[in-house]
């Protein structure tokens, strides 16, 4: 017998394709319908909307492949990425077979006699149709499961959510009995390959096999039509919007936040012009609020949120799905005056950017709260310690209100020379606010001059000409104030042709990384723990063994934000100690609580971020906590002291490294 696809509709049911076909063009005009009316509440049009899609198009596709087809960033959840991936598998196969069927019954024999699902191949294509279709079932179940049974909390449930997945399973499972009548009907000596239809055959005996076909394969059908032209009006639009979004998405280091206006241009133009941050949803950018629609509402980023760990009003996956709502509503009212959004949420927000980094759909939170930051700052709708932190920028250049002339006390002491002094230094030593002001934070920097001293390196400061990066002025809203001190620090480093920049401050590094060059800088800048690993390595200082126990905590600004992870770590094991990992490391790293500027603020909270993370390094039974940023000690120091006896000294690592120095060597 020739192997081969049969169809038998059409043969007891003449006019079942033609059927099939109106319903499908009736259908799909629905779902474009639907599309085009998303599009028009984003503001874009469709010629817009392609021109978007095409330019740059190679690497578009090659992200469309790995993170939507491969699913990439969705597997890496063990629970809900196997169950997700089944599903989008088993739907995936289903649909290519699907389409394959469709191209060789209805389209080659317009042009040609031509088969090509027969032999090796069709049978291929009906077992792996069984294999992926259980998949697909499987994932169903677990879905459900997670979201009625098990009830995570980070699952939202409603009706619609009924539906749809009532919908997919009636699908996938009328399926699987469609084969098995067609098995039972055919009766071919290869039936056994498709094996589920195959074992469900024998379930069917005692029914009219031709007349339950013909009703099973138009509700079948029809349920797949109604479920194309319900897909832009319910969960299911995020198949296409957040594959879309994947790819379209912009590339960017994932620390660097976008760019309103140029400073420079808007003060060189013959007519100034400063664009108004958004109030509506409706006045953010079209792509900004396609990509808040693109959320699948999968929870993830509320997980590994550190400010809703907290018991802070922030929520990252309602804050992105209130801002949608607002705009395909086409709300007219501000997004406070709504309720889409609240102060509170804004600033609870510590900009750790956990939540885009595990976004399977390349959503950037952090941007969103950005956006209406400056809408709060430019309403001047701050509290006084958030006004007494924005004026002590403006009039001292630093955040604590202290002359400029005291940044070179303690420098002084250490006979570091300036660059006014040294203008040949190789590199410049960025010391940072905290660490010229703060007690605390001067030790790591003195710790560090030793270390560089010590390994003979050419290095100077800047001094009394170093002012703030900026950091948490853009971060807190302020960004014309922002780019006003980039262009005074970017022009005093070119001045002196700066080509190294070292620094031990992680949001300093980021910014000076990141979000300088936009402005005109052109150096190389070094963590602090890439430099001392290096010296190290390289035997340009010598260190002894310590034999301490240690846990080391991942700065968010230099691990997740920055991918630097291993060099802090072979720095603290050349010193010969134990590290133990707490359970949350590297890229799922816990805040401190002292980003996003949350360190010269309060924001009403159930429990301390900075304690939820002390309580996790205290449970690796490590005696000290090693760290790489001067913001990371001072939230950490101040936990570990509510601690009491379960606390422990909390030190950076160039601290620990000097005080294992040998000098001299």
């Amino acid at each position: 017998m020739e192997v081969i696809r049969q169809t038998i509709i059409q043969d007891f049911y003449p006019y079942s394709l033609q059927v099939m076909y109106v319903a499908f063009f009736i259908s799909g005009f629905i779902m474009l319908f639907g599309f085009y009316r998303r599009l028009k509440a984003y503001n874009m049009g469709p010629l817009e909307f392609l021109k978007l899609i095409t330019s740059d198009l190679l690497n578009k596709v090659r992200r469309f492949v790995v993170y939507a087809l491969g699913q990439k960033k969705v597997l890496e959840e063990r629970g809900g990425g196997t169950m997700h991936g089944m599903l989008f598998f088993g739907f995936l196969m289903l649909f290519i077979y699907t389409s394959l069927i469709f191209i060789q019954t209805d389209i080659l024999p317009l042009f040609t006699s031509f088969t090509f699902i027969q032999g090796n191949f069709y049978l291929a294509l009906e077992f792996l149709g069984d294999t992926f279709g259980i998949a697909y079932l499987v994932g169903l179940i677990i879905a459900v499961y997670r979201r009625y049974v098990k009830k995570l909390e980070k699952l939202e449930s409603i009706l619609e959510d009924k539906f749809v997945l009532g919908m997919l399973i009636w699908i996938g499972a009328s399926g699987f009995f469609l084969e098995a009548l067609r098995v039972s009907i055919l009766q071919q000596n290869y039936n056994e390959i498709s094996y589920v239809g195959y074992a469900l055959s024998f379930l069917l005996g005692g029914i009219p096999l031709l007349q339950t076909y013909g009703y099973l394969w138009f509700a079948h059908m029809l349920s797949v039509m109604a479920l194309i032209a319900a897909t832009p009006y319910t969960k299911l639009s995020h198949v296409v919007l957040s594959s879309l979004n994947i790819a379209l998405a912009p590339v960017k280091p994932m620390g660097k936040l976008n760019t309103p206006f140029n400073l420079k241009q808007v003060i060189e133009s013959s007519e100034p012009f400063f664009p108004e941050p958004p109030r509506r949803a409706l006045d953010l950018k079209p792509f900004q609020i396609f990509m808040a629609d693109a959320c699948t509402n999968c929870g993830r980023c509320q997980e590994v949120c550190p400010a809703y760990a907290s018991g802070r009003e922030l929520t990252p996956r309602l804050l992105v799905r209130d801002i949608a709502k607002d705009a395909i509503q086409q709300q007219e009212k501000d997004v406070f005056e709504s309720g889409a959004l609240t102060e509170d949420e804004l600033w609870s927000c510590t900009m750790c950017n956990a939540c885009v980094s595990v976004c399977p759909v390349m959503i950037d939170q952090v941007q969103y709260v950005v956006e209406f930051r400056r809408t709060l700052v430019s309403s001047n709708r701050l509290d006084q310690k958030k006004l007494s932190f924005l004026e002590n920028i403006a009039r001292t250049n630093n955040p604590y209100g202290l002359p400029q002339s005291e940044r070179m006390g303690w420098i002084r002491e250490m006979d570091v020379k300036t660059f006014s002094e040294r203008p040949d230094a190789e590199y410049l030593y960025w010391i940072g606010c905290q660490s010229s002001y703060d007690s605390r934070g001067s030790k790591i920097a003195r710790a560090m001059i030793k270390i560089m001293k010590e390994a003979g390196l050419n290095f100077a400061v800047l001094g009394t000409e170093e002012i703030c990066t900026g950091e948490p002025v853009r971060r807190m809203g302020e960004e014309g104030r922002f780019q006003e001190i980039a262009l005074k620090n970017i022009d005093t480093i070119n001045r002196y042709g700066i080509k190294k920049i070292v620094v031990h401050c992680p949001h300093c590094f980021n910014t000076l990384k990141n979000e300088y060059p936009e402005f005109g800088l052109n150096a190389e800048v070094i963590h602090h723990t890439q430099l001392i690993f290096r010296l190290i390595k390289e035997e340009r200082i010598k260190v002894r063994n310590s034999n301490e126990i240690l846990t080391y905590h991942d700065p968010c600004n230099l691990g997740r934000i920055n991918g630097i992870f291993e060099e802090p770590r072979e720095a603290l094991r050349k010193l010969g100690v134990e590290l133990r990992e707490m359970r949350r490391n590297r890229m799922s790293s816990f805040c401190c609580g002292g980003g996003g500027a949350n360190v010269w603020y309060s924001v009403p909270e159930k429990k301390k971020i900075s304690l939820i993370r002390s309580e996790e390094a205290s449970e690796t039974g490590a005696r000290k906590l090693a760290v790489a940023c001067p913001f990371c000690i001072v939230m950490f120091e101040d936990a570990m002291n509510s601690l009491g006896e379960k606390g422990m000294k909390t030190q950076d690592i160039a601290e620990i490294v000097a005080e294992n120095m040998e000098m001299g060597a």
